[in-house]
């Protein structure tokens, strides 16, 4: 499969995860969270157009703009809550202007119509 990306075969790249304990070697404190913001912000810079398309379908597939209805089996809310509150984790960093939260509420309907109307890719 070609790699879309165009840089080197994943199975060749030896990646060194960092993870913000390593990073820090003591307890999360606020220089810790200031990184982990900024390191969102820079994955997540939300002027790119890919990450809009992202942050969209990430929005419709969680379900994070929408509500479980009455009759729903406690497994199944606890699902779906479960997929909400990671969304909601990220959106948490993102800290949008209250147009781009519109504007990121509206695309994800649209994307939840769109799956809705022609099935999930």
């Amino acid at each position: 499969m070609p790699n879309p990306s165009g840089g080197p075969a994943r199975a060749a790249l030896a990646i060194n995860w960092l993870a913000l304990a390593r990073l820090f070697r003591r307890a999360r404190g606020d220089e810790a969270t200031l990184k982990l913001a900024l390191a969102y912000h820079a994955v997540f810079d939300i002027r790119n157009e890919d990450v809009q398309i992202v942050l969209a379908d990430l929005a419709d597939y969680t379900g994070f703009y929408q509500v479980n209805g009455e009759g729903i089996p406690p497994d199944d809310r606890a699902f779906s809550d479960g997929k909400r509150a990671a969304f909601g984790r990220l959106f948490r960093f993102l800290n949008l202007t209250d147009e781009e939260k519109a504007a990121l509420s509206q695309a994800a309907r649209a994307e939840a119509i769109a799956s809705s109307n022609q099935g999930i890719i």
